[in-house]
């Protein structure tokens, strides 16, 4: 009864059709100003064959968008989940969710850099987000069967330009503050032009632990530089280079904090062990050290040359990342039990050449070769019973690594006037290798878990199209219909289990999904408005599931792993309105449906066949207005919204539905901006995360989860030249 009534209501919106684009209060406002740039062209939004979410910076400014976490409030069927507040993002769009262990399912890239395991990243000074839902695996891809997120910042030109901000804020038990600056301009004429944006913040944490062991309940420093250059070489030819250096320090937090769902039941159980301390709606009582630093390093250079009958594009990019933490409390109280840290470090390397047809030809073609390398090793480590940082016992360090290798092309070919055919195909060789050094790591009274030697390597390969059809009934009115195939290429596990455990869980095999989409698009108001909406299924094979092996007691026999014996399908659909009706006014909106299920998934005796996804919210929806009426007055408020989302594959953690506010104030000249925010305006508590049992005690009847940022209250100042 629900999918009939919400297949109807995503018919009857797509006579309206359309995509979520903000425009822009001192942009052109006609919505053909805006474009994708995700199909390695610059085409109009409403002539694009694809379901897409594009803010631009007025947008991103006024939603104060400076990191990559808050980019999913602004689209449907979009939502990133965090495994702790200096942890991990894991993107899911359309039911298709992605979780640590897995790469990412969603496809982002920061300036042309791809980053297949994103955090928190620090965004320079935003001119355009796009977010694609559906699989863009033709132009980018294994690691983007479920969307695409493309950030592209502002580059330099040859005016002169800087801007430096500060701010302030405040939440339930603690504060910080943020420093910004960002210069650019000419640096020799016109030809060759830089841009150099640094950022420091400063704050605690918005999880604290009242047991903490070194004295520090939580604190997060980060260090952000971000620079840019481009050269004109002459009339044809541009060189851009960009690179980043990111530094956090987080004393007192370990990357997954995770918090009792049911706080009452974890006071009465454990109140002893924690000498009497409550848990809060924000608060860990965890004995074990905390401490995470990560270090993040990223270079990229691209070049353009413009043919006469064609632009060639040479692109490639590195990425290295040190992340080291401690500190997860395996009992999840303050009793001197067992902890564990890891150490990771990766490396990614990836180069691109692409041939485009010029911007004038009757079919838009494009064809290309990638090639990508990564390298990872891992270290684990256990503290039993009291100790420092330095106590910390580690286990041999495991080693895995990748290389790709695609051909892929496009065309658009006009049918007739009002028909085109667009046309893709990628072909993806997937080289994947590990190799495990034997070795011990001693949890204590989990046991000793047990890495096995071992040195595997599998090649994946697989053919990606993509096949879509688009028709203007008018010059407002566009619909279109599109059928694409994703993937994500097998692996190995870098994991231990107890001696106990029988079966063989190193390997798991290569993902495979496709997605059935329609959709329209309708322009409004003259231009100044956009409604859109899609509706799309979803089936996947060998789905790929983080695990862990339990004992009959609920107790870990090993350390986390990826299986993929499972499948899955998702149908839903999207509604999203953008627009400028008044030139004083800003508006979006957008709500989205999903209803994923597995329809198999067996691991040991539990057969979870039938149940929803995790980390899926039955619904989202979303508003926001931007009103400048008056002067310098700026008033702007949001509204996001999120239905019931499992939090577990049983089925037996939830967050139940909820609704948040965000509400701004500000003045705005030429030359400086202040304003007054509140974000979670209601200090709703959400969360955010997969629910996990107690490690060490096993069953315990609660599921521990971690949590979004409480009510924060906040002021910034901002200065022009």
């Amino acid at each position: 009864m629900i999918m009939n009534r919400a297949a109807w209501i995503g018919m009857a919106a797509m006579s309206v059709g359309g995509l979520a684009t903000p425009a822009l209060a001192e942009e052109p406002t006609d919505i053909d100003a805006l474009v994708v740039t995700a199909a390695r062209r610059d085409q109009a939004l409403i002539d694009a064959p694809v379901a897409a979410t594009v803010l631009g910076a007025q947008f991103a400014e006024d939603a104060r968008i400076q990191s990559l976490r808050r980019i999913d409030d602004y689209a449907p069927n979009v939502q990133f989940n965090q495994i702790g507040q200096v942890g991990g993002t894991y993107i899911s769009i359309r039911g298709i969710e992605s979780n640590p262990f897995v790469v990412n399912r969603a496809a982002v890239y920061i300036d042309g850099v791809p980053f297949r395991q994103p955090s928190d990243q620090a965004l320079g000074d935003v001119r355009q987000i796009e977010v694609l839902r559906g699989p863009q695996g033709t132009l980018y891809g294994a690691n983007s069967e479920s969307g695409l997120i493309l950030v592209q910042t502002r580059a330099p030109s040859d005016a002169f330009e800087a801007q430096a901000s500060a701010g302030a804020y405040g939440f339930g038990e603690g504060q910080g503050y943020d420093l910004r600056a960002r210069v650019a301009g000419p640096l020799a004429g016109a030809t060759l032009t830089g841009a150099l944006t640094l950022d420091y913040e400063k704050a605690d944490s918005f999880v604290r632990n009242l047991a903490s062991s070194i004295g520090e309940p939580g604190e997060i420093e980060t260090a952000f530089a971000h620079g840019r250059l481009r050269w004109i070489a002459g009339d044809r030819t541009e060189l851009d280079a960009m690179g980043y250096v990111a530094l956090q320090r987080a004393p007192g937090l370990y990357e997954q904090e995770f918090l009792p769902m049911d706080r009452a039941r974890y006071d009465q159980l454990y109140g002893g062990f924690n000498g009497g301390r409550k848990a809060g709606d924000h608060t860990l009582i965890h004995d074990a050290p905390k401490r995470s630093d990560k270090d993040e390093h990223v270079l990229g250079v691209g070049l353009t040359h413009r043919f006469d009958g064609a632009t060639l594009s040479l692109a490639g990019s590195w990425r290295d990342v040190d992340d080291r933490s401690f500190g997860t409390d395996l009992d999840l109280t303050a009793m001197p039990g067992a902890a564990g840290g890891h150490d990771v470090e990766e490396t990614h390397w990836n180069w691109e050449v692409r041939l485009v047809a010029p911007s004038d030809a009757r079919v838009q073609w494009v064809v290309g070769l990638n090639h990508y390398r990564g390298e990872q090793s891992k270290a684990l480590s256990s503290l039993i019973g009291p100790g420092k940082l330095s106590d910390y016992a580690w286990a041999p360090k495991q080693e895995a690594g990748s290389r790709d290798y695609a051909l892929f092309g496009q065309a658009v070919l006009p049918l007739s006037p009002t028909i085109n055919l667009t046309a893709g195909v990628r072909y993806e060789r997937a080289e994947r290798d590990k190799v495990q050094q034997a070795g011990v790591l001693d949890l204590g009274p989990l046991g000793r878990f047990v890495f096995q030697a071992e040195a595997l390597d599998e090649v994946f390969a697989e053919v990606l199209p993509r096949v879509s059809l688009d028709w203007a009934l008018s010059g407002d009115l566009r619909l279109y219909a599109s059928v694409a195939k994703g993937w994500v290429p097998g692996g190995f596990n870098l994991a231990a289990s107890a001696t106990s455990v029988v079966g063989d869980y190193s390997r798991y095999d290569a993902e495979t999904l496709w997605t059935y989409e329609i959709g329209a698009k309708h322009r409004l108001l003259g231009g100044r408005a956009l409604v859109s909406a899609a509706l799309f299924y979803t089936t996947v094979d060998n789905w790929q599931e983080i695990n862990v092996i339990y004992g009959p007691n609920g107790q870990p026999l090993s350390t986390t792993l990826v299986t993929s014996s499972a499948a899955i399908t998702s149908r839903g659909f999207e509604i999203e309105f953008a627009g400028k009706p008044r030139d004083d006014l800003d508006l979006t909106a957008s709500l989205g449906w999903v209803e994923a299920e597995y329809d198999r998934y067996v691991f040991g005796l539990e057969d979870l066949s039938g149940r929803r996804v995790k980390l899926t919210p039955e619904w989202d929806a979303s508003a926001t207005a931007s009103w400048r009426p008056w002067r310098g007055l700026f008033l702007r408020g949001e509204i996001n919204g999120a239905g019931e989302t499992m939090l577990n594959a049983q089925n037996t953690a939830r967050q139940e539905a909820v609704w948040r506010l965000n509400a701004q104030i500000g003045w705005e000249t030429e030359a400086w901006t202040a304003r007054l925010y509140v974000d979670n305006l209601t200090d709703e508590t959400v969360f955010v995360t997969s629910a996990y049992a107690n490690s060490l005690f096993g069953y315990d009847g609660l599921w521990y989860a971690g949590v979004d940022a409480p009510r924060v209250v906040g002021v910034e100042l901002t200065r022009r030249w």
